[in-house]
């Protein structure tokens, strides 16, 4: 009589191995949407005389954090789902930043800064 040992496989295969880099920041986003929204309760219960305006700063602070992860990821998402080619640039991002004169570097620094500043602020005029 032969024995049949079987190895009872994962259900997901990625609970097998480590987290990825994607796994990884969506648990931190939502442990940051949980507390957003926990803030209040978890702030008075640790202080009871905890008053509306130190919840509300809390709130504004863990929200800012929230947004602007939000708008990183999603300009991300943006950029490889309309110009394909930049998913190959971002991988190998240090070896083409560095080929690069200074000046070119200064220019792509300044022209992110300015447009994610000008994405914000478009932003906060839709919604306000």
């Amino acid at each position: 009589m032969k024995t049949l040992q079987t190895n009872t496989p994962w259900l997901i295969k990625d609970m097998a191995g480590e987290l990825s880099g994607k796994h990884k920041i969506g648990i931190v986003v939502l442990l940051m949407l949980a507390l957003f929204l926990f803030i209040g309760t978890i702030l008075q219960f640790i202080d009871r005389t905890a008053g509306v305006l130190d919840i509300g700063i809390l709130s504004v602070w863990l929200f800012g954090l929230l947004v602007g992860m939000a708008a990183i990821f999603c300009s991300l998402w943006l950029q490889e789902i309309l110009w394909q080619p930049f998913k190959a640039f971002r991988k190998e991002f240090n070896y083409h930043f560095n080929q690069l004169t200074s000046w070119q570097q200064c220019i792509i620094y300044f022209s992110v800064f300015f447009l994610s500043l000008f994405a914000v602020l478009w932003a906060l005029a839709i919604l306000l």
